[in-house]
Order: C-alpha cells, then structure tokens, then sequence
C-alpha cells in the first residue's frame, strides 16, 4: 500500500483520495486507464481527475471504469490556470458536469490560445539558436491540449535540459527566452465557470503562490475550498492553511499533482497527498445543500 497517514486535527488521517491527477489529456504521461489501475493498486478510495484547461479524459475513465469490477470513487474535475499579476493561480473545479455548454466553449477557446502560445514560443526558441520543432512538441501533446510541460520535454529529449524544471528555468519560464505571455483568464471569472458547471471551486496549492494577500482576494471572490494538503507544502504551510480553511469556513482538499513518474519528483508519486473520505464527504454534503 502507498496510501500515506498524516496527523489531522490531533489524529491520523489516511490519504484515502488523491484529489489532483494529471492524464495525457493535459500534460501528464499517464492515460486515464493507467491512473485508474494505479489508484486502485495502491489502495486509493478514490481519485479526481483535473487535467488542466480540458475535460477531455473524464469520458475516457468513466467509460474504463465501466469496464470493470473497481469500486473506486471517481470524481470528474478541471484545473483552471489562471493568473492574477505576476502570479500563476490555479483553480481546481470538482464534481463538475463535464459536458456543460458555457464550460466547454471557454475551454475552447483557451485551447487555441494555447495552441498559438506554444507555436509563438516553440518559434522563439528557434530563433535564439534552440534546435527543435513544433512536431515534435505535437508529437508529445497526446491529448487536445499543448501546454509548456510538453516544450519542456522537447528540451529535454534533445538534451537543452537535464529536468523540466531546468527547461522551465531557463528557457519556457517567465523572463526566459522562449517564453509568452499567457491569454487573460481571472481567477474570477474559472470560479463562475466551475459553479455554473455545477461544482465546487477550489483554489490549489495556495502555499506557492508568493503574494499571501492575493490568497485572501481569491478567497473573498467566492473560493469555496482550499488545496491544504499538497507535496511542496511544508508541515508548517498545511497548519496555517488548515486554519485559514476553518477561519473562512472553507473545504479542505489535497492531492498529489501527480503528472507521471518523468514530472518533477514531487508530483511523480500517485497518493502522495491526499484526503481521507471524510474530507470528500463534506465536499459532496456542500453539493446536496444547494439542492
């Protein structure tokens, strides 16, 4: 078993559900087939699936997990990039209905002001004397989506870098060369779209984002969880954010992030954060209560 305890309100808790997983639909590298079997595996209650921008892979599991005898939870989810000033915000929208008309079309046309931005930057690269291709970024891009982790696997397969991380640092990231701007999507504005699509919005790994006040404005705009328990959170991050979820009477969500065992080495571990299914039980009571 790889499902990990950790110590919640006085007591061990089980990361039971393993609320943030990457597919290829997105940039992982796993298929929504190979997550399933992997949770199952390991032990895991459930698991959401929040590729980011697409919903593209929760079809894909459901109808799998159809197929089979699991009694795995399984939970449809997004993760909306977004960003506010010179920080990158991510909103995680779970238990939404994948085939909502309003979500879909923003989706849309997220995904070709994606697929413009990685061709603008796959150019750029060209032109400071980097050697690759936009086929070949295409050619890692297995779902609808392109996004920089697959330009930073490029680099890395024709060995410009060592890590995506180090590809990020120093050639896809913010004041890098290969790098431009993202199309203007507000934090506000995923929110809206995740509760119209029926789910609950919840802002993820609030302990990178750099500016703290910022965290209390997405708060204020209608965030209805906070992602507590993640990898890169240290034991002193999930304590102050634990208390913030409690001030603002908040959900409290975790998950691993995972995208595959060649991401960085704090996201290659499926369960390795989590929440117990008590968690995910005051998450579906929040949805009864609109009802």
């Amino acid at each position: 078993m790889a499902v990990a305890a950790v110590k919640f309100g006085g007591q061990s808790m089980k990361y039971e559900y393993d609320l943030h997983i990457h597919t290829t639909a997105s940039d992982g590298t796993r298929t929504p087939e190979e997550i399933i079997d992997m949770a199952v595996e390991i032990g895991l209650k459930g698991i959401a699936i929040s590729d980011h921008d697409t919903v593209a892979g929760l079809e894909e599991a459901r109808q799998y997990l159809d197929t089979t005898s699991y009694s795995l939870d399984f939970i449809p989810a997004i993760e909306l990039n977004t960003d506010a000033g010179e920080d990158e915000v991510h909103i995680l929208g779970y238990f939404i209905d994948p085939k909502n008309v309003t979500l879909n079309q923003r989706l849309q046309e997220i995904h070709t002001a994606r697929y413009h931005r990685a061709v603008q930057m796959v150019s750029r690269l060209q032109e400071s004397g980097i050697k690759i291709t936009f086929e070949q970024v295409q050619a890692l891009a297995k779902g609808e989506l392109i996004a920089r982790p697959h330009i930073a696997r490029v680099l890395v397969n024709s060995n410009y870098a060592a890590t995506i991380k180090e590809a990020f640092v120093e050639y896809i990231g913010r004041g890098r060369p290969g790098y431009v701007p993202r199309y203007k999507f507000l934090p506000d504005e995923a929110i809206e779209l995740i509760k119209n699509a029926g789910g609950i919005a919840v802002l993820a790994h609030p302990g990178l984002i750099r500016d703290k006040n910022k965290v209390i404005t997405i708060i204020n705009s209608g965030i209805e969880g906070l992602e507590v328990f993640y990898p890169e959170h240290s034991p002193e991050e999930i304590d102050e954010l634990l208390e913030l979820a409690r001030y603002y009477r908040l959900l409290i969500t975790g998950g691993s992030d995972y995208h595959g065992p060649d991401s960085s080495e704090s996201r290659s571990n499926l369960g390795s954060a989590g929440v117990s299914k008590e968690l995910v039980d005051q998450i579906k009571l929040t949805l009864t209560d609109r009802l």
